[in-house]
């Protein structure tokens, strides 16, 4: 089985994998619902066989998903039933490989015949009767953490902000407004001001970055328009922002398809963005929006690029209720930050809505003034917004040790240059407060819980910006 070329632009995950996903989605969707149990089975055992042959763990866990969704909402099968489906298609698949690998040369199993797994009850499952789970060989010290201290040692990454504390690159966010109101516009400003690193409305730009911008809905000619009036209301060219037009690529496949997806890879691949905006979900997704199953089959994709640092901003229409998003809720349960526009009227200016966030997962004490309900205008070509501009909050003693260190390896000279500025290796900090007594030397997991508590306390105050875990400067 050939894979895609590395140089190709498409995503890891190989085109047959793909084609099976939408040949078993299709099928599903055709199978009269005393069958779908039957069909959901063989898809099951056929994915995770398809799975073996990945070679990313992202492009595993994105089939794994698929297998997920194709139980839940095209099957209409519960979590119980679908979970001991799926452990069952898994260790079929990984017996299978495991005899096919045990042969020289490549593997020779045939997917396109596999039998479904046994069919044991969800009940012989939940007694620990299920076929072949012994072969998992599962132990306690596998087990991921689990108790307090456990968690509360974890060394985690603090989010890459690049827009005020509510835009990071693994940001899953939802923008909601009616027809006309400006979503495009101030999808466009924003994207704009990210790629340029610079303040917007009352939040703080972080660093220059990468964008891409797909518009699915205007023609090219309007679409060139509104990036000129942006581009000239901010006073410069970003280079690293991006934008697709969805005119310009004949027979554009829904981001809910492999097609579409793999398209959109290959531009991922080449620019390597560090944020997406997706405009809009009505006119890039195809099938019904009422239900939850057109946004059932591209979450997969959407959890993928989160894993890669991706972050994302879909726009979405009301319907005839302007005060909430148009189809289904459940679009809205994964992910961070959910953002709804209402139109404001002003006698000056055409463009005038209020801004609320209704989910806000970032949201903290520190953070509050950042996802405040507020009023946004274009008045005279100038953006204004009756937010307030986040301030340097107060520092408590350990956050001033932590702060002082980082000063220190300023003053020492261990910089390096990043997008134009000043900036320190993460390494080089905590080397320096181990070396004041502000952590312990021998990078416990205590240890690393505090010193990310005081640099997370610190982006939030206002005093330092991160990017990753790699490099820190001071605001």
């Amino acid at each position: 089985m050939s894979e895609i070329p590395d140089d190709d632009g498409l995503p890891e995950i190989r085109v047959e994998a793909y084609d099976k996903i939408d040949h078993w989605r299709d099928r599903l969707d055709q199978t009269a619902k005393l069958k779908k149990r039957d069909v959901f089975e063989r898809a099951a055992a056929d994915l995770f066989l398809e799975a073996e042959y990945e070679r990313d763990l992202g492009a595993v866990q994105a089939i794994s998903d698929a297998v997920y969704f194709l139980g839940r909402d095209y099957a209409g099968l519960c979590d119980d039933d679908i979970q001991y489906v799926m452990v069952g298609a898994k260790a079929k698949a990984e017996q299978l490989n495991g005899r096919a690998s045990s042969m020289a040369g490549e593997p020779t199993v045939s997917r396109d015949t596999v039998e479904p797994p046994p069919a044991e009850s969800p009940n012989d499952y939940r007694n620990g009767k299920a076929a072949d789970v012994d072969d998992h060989k599962a132990t306690f010290e596998d087990a991921p953490p689990l108790t307090i201290e456990q968690w509360l040692a974890r060394d985690l990454p603090e989010p890459d902000f690049i827009m005020g504390n509510w835009l990071s690159t693994t940001t899953r966010g939802l923008l909601v407004g009616p027809t006309g109101l400006g979503k495009t516009n101030l999808a466009l400003a924003l994207a704009l001001h990210i790629a340029a690193g610079r303040d917007f409305l009352h939040w703080r730009g972080r660093r220059p970055c990468i964008v891409l911008y797909v518009d699915g809905e205007m023609s090219r000619r309007l679409f060139r328009q509104r990036i000129e009036d942006a581009v000239n209301r901010l006073g410069e060219r970003p280079t690293g922002f991006h934008a697709l037009s969805h005119e310009d690529v004949e027979k554009f496949a829904p981001l809910n398809s492999a097609a579409g997806q793999a398209y959109i890879e290959r531009f991922i691949t080449q620019i390597k963005p560090d944020f997406i905006v997706f405009d809009a979900i009505m006119c890039l997704l195809a099938g019904e929006m009422k239900e939850g199953q057109s946004w059932a089959a591209v979450m997969p994709w959407i959890r993928s690029l989160t894993r890669r640092r991706i972050g994302q901003l879909w726009l979405h229409h009301t319907g005839h209720d302007e005060s909430r998003s148009y189809g289904d809720k459940t679009r809205e349960w994964q992910l961070d930050t959910v953002v709804h526009m209402k139109k404001i009227e002003r006698e000056d200016t055409d463009l005038s809505f209020g801004l609320e966030f209704r989910k806000a997962r970032e949201r903290t004490p520190e953070t509050r003034l950042d996802f405040e309900e507020v009023t946004i205008a274009l008045i005279n070509d100038e953006w204004i917004s009756s937010g307030k501009m986040m301030r340097r909050g107060t520092l408590n003693p350990s956050n001033k040790k932590f702060l002082d260190a980082l000063t220190n390896v300023y003053a020492s000279g261990q910089t390096e240059i990043f997008d134009g500025r000043k900036v320190v290796h993460v390494e080089h900090w905590k080397a320096e407060c181990a070396k004041l007594g502000l952590i312990e030397k021998d990078k416990t997991p205590k240890a690393r819980s505090w010193f990310s508590r005081n640099k997370r306390e610190l982006i939030e105050r206002n005093y330092i910006v991160s990017h990753f875990d790699q490099y820190v400067w001071k605001l």
